[in-house]
């Protein structure tokens, strides 16, 4: 790893939403049943490997809702880098937190650079 990489935070906070670049491990898409009666819930739970630092860390995203899943399914395909955009949202239950990491937007490396790439017509 070089010096200069090291000043650089992998996970960085934008109006409260953070990045992370990783390689997308697997997929899947879960039916929760709703309690009050009503239609079932979907969420999509992805795995991902961040591979910038030594440690390659996993950390497991979540999209809730089936018009949130669909936008982005066509993007979650298994060892795609992606740069993820998302936030932390915390649930308490019985004085105890658990943190989900809920992805805002998906971007795949080979959208990125060819947005670098793509010329301005001016």
């Amino acid at each position: 790893m070089k010096a200069n990489h090291l000043k650089e935070v992998i996970i960085n906070k934008l109006n409260n939403m953070y990045e992370i670049r990783g390689k997308i491990l697997n997929s899947r898409i879960e039916t929760i049943e709703n309690k009050k009666g009503g239609d079932p819930y979907e969420k999509m739970l992805i795995t991902i490997e961040e591979t910038d630092t030594d440690f390659n860390h996993k950390y497991q995203f979540e999209i809730f809702g089936k018009e949130s899943i669909s936008l982005h399914k066509d993007k979650i395909k298994d060892d795609r880098y992606v740069n993820i955009a998302f936030y932390i949202k915390a649930n308490e239950w019985k004085n105890k937190f658990f943190n989900t990491l809920m992805i805002k937007d998906i971007i795949l490396e080979d959208e990125i650079s060819y947005k670098m790439n793509e010329k301005t017509p001016f």
